[in-house]
């Protein structure tokens, strides 16, 4: 007989990391979610020291992408004092994939670009509120 065990939902934390500079948003969210079934894919680096090097940074894109691709759900979180262009990009790049979230105050100075993107492709939006997005996953 062939057993099936249920698999960790997968979710990649995307959003504003503005080098290290910005929030712990992830880690808190994290913390928040630890009684949940998750496997959190974060891309925030606990030793980001100014410039990577080329090596380094390659390897931090590329992982990006490959956890990006990988995710059953992305969760992101776009900060109001942030201008977060990688995970625009994100946006753009995953908007038809149906896996993203998005969690996005109007002070985020792209709000309407979000708002209308989020719109366009069905992506749901929310505020930025880690209680609220613990409650979602």
């Amino acid at each position: 007989m062939n057993v099936i065990y249920p698999r960790t939902e997968t979710v990649f934390l995307a959003g504003t990391i503005d080098n290290g500079n910005s929030t712990n948003w992830q880690e808190e969210l994290i913390e928040l979610c630890k009684h949940k079934d998750i496997t959190f894919f974060n891309p925030r680096r606990k030793d980001w020291e100014g410039e990577l090097s080329n090596k380094e940074l390659e390897y931090q894109i590329k992982w990006e992408q490959d956890h990006l691709d990988q995710a059953d759900k992305i969760i992101m979180c776009l900060l109001d004092n942030s201008k977060s262009p990688i995970s625009l990009l994100e946006l753009g790049l995953y908007a038809q994939s149906g896996k993203l979230l998005v969690f996005c105050n109007k002070a985020f100075y792209r709000y309407d670009n979000v708002r209308l993107t989020c719109q366009k492709y069905n992506i749901p939006l929310y505020p930025y509120d880690l209680d609220l997005i613990k409650d979602i996953l």
